[in-house]
């Protein structure tokens, strides 16, 4: 079996136990694919979406920036860094990372998740008048 069959194998799995938010088990099996496979930029974002889930937003942070250092066009894993720092009241950093999130998708022509980052930004800049 090629690597790459083995990677999407775990992803499925890994995807699977989200949707169930089965998070630690999720994470159990990104730790085995991260141990296997390093340099996943994938891993690391679903390590963030677990962790993000769980509240843990400082190490979900830290699991989408290893993302992005792998893949600087991880737009995903910017909108969440930017989730995660509006859920600990960093205005600021939440709308940088947004912001970032929306120029990639604006140049891939994802116009939903653009609309989703318009659509945060407005409330992230709302939150941060109060």
């Amino acid at each position: 079996m090629s690597n790459n069959n083995v990677i999407n194998e775990y992803y499925e799995i890994i995807k699977t136990k989200i949707k169930q938010s089965r998070f630690d088990s999720a994470l159990e099996s990104i730790n085995k694919l991260l141990y296997n496979f390093p340099k996943n930029e994938l891993g690391y974002y679903y390590k963030g979406v677990c962790e993000l889930a769980k509240g843990q937003y400082e190490t979900a942070i830290r699991s989408y920036e290893t993302a992005i250092s792998l893949n600087p066009i991880a737009s995903k894993a910017y909108f969440n860094i930017g989730i995660c720092y509006y859920q600990i009241d960093k205005y600021d950093n939440a709308l940088i990372n947004i912001g970032k999130a929306l120029i990639i998708f604006s140049k891939q022509k994802d116009l939903d998740s653009k609309q989703r980052c318009l659509d945060a930004l407005k409330i992230i800049q709302t939150e941060r008048k109060k």
